[in-house]
C-alpha cells in the first residue's frame, strides 16, 4: 500500500472522541444514559429490571484493528430492594447477538450494540445497574457528530 492510500484511509485526528456514548436501549424504546460514574463503573438507573436490553455505544476509531469493538465490559451487577445480583450471560452465552469475543474469561467486547438477557426474574420495582467499563475509545465521529472541546 502505498504512503498517501494509507494516509487516505486514517480518520482526522479531529474526528476522534474518547467519549464511547454509552447508553441503554429498552424493549419499549426508551435510551437510558449513565446517571453518573463511578471510576470505571457506569451507573444506570432503570425503572424497573426487564427481561433484555441493548447495550450501545460508538465503534472503536480506524487506527485499531478492532473496528468492530465498542466497548470492553467487566463486571454488571444491579441492585435492587433484594440486594446485590451479579449478571453473567454476557459471558456465557455464546454466540450472543452483539458480542464479540472475551478478553478474558471475566471481560467481553461489545460490537456497538448488544443485547443483554437478564437470568433472573423480572423485577417492579426501581433498579441501579453497575457497569464495568474495562477498555474503551477512542471512537470515531461520524459527519453529523460534532467534535467536543475538551473544556465542554
Amino acid at each position: 500500500m502505498s504512503p498517501m492510500a494509507w494516509k487516505e484511509r486514517m480518520p482526522a485526528i479531529e474526528h476522534l472522541t474518547p467519549d464511547s456514548d454509552l447508553h441503554l436501549l429498552l424493549e419499549d424504546g426508551a435510551l437510558i444514559r449513565p446517571a453518573r460514574w463511578q471510576g470505571n463503573h457506569a451507573l444506570f438507573m432503570l425503572p424497573k429490571v426487564p427481561p433484555r436490553l441493548w447495550i450501545l455505544s460508538r465503534l472503536k476509531s480506524g487506527f485499531s484493528r478492532f473496528e468492530d469493538r465498542g466497548v470492553l465490559i467487566g463486571d454488571l451487577t444491579f441492585y435492587d430492594e433484594f440486594g446485590a445480583h451479579r449478571l453473567t450471560t454476557h459471558l456465557t452465552s455464546c454466540p450472543a447477538e452483539g458480542w464479540g469475543p472475551q478478553q478474558s474469561p471475566l471481560t467481553r467486547w461489545t460490537s456497538g450494540k448488544a443485547l443483554l438477557e437478564f437470568d433472573c426474574p423480572p423485577s417492579s420495582t426501581a433498579v441501579m445497574m453497575s457497569m464495568e467499563i474495562c477498555s474503551e475509545g477512542p471512537y470515531r465521529l461520524w459527519p453529523h457528530e460534532e467534535p467536543q472541546s475538551p473544556l465542554t
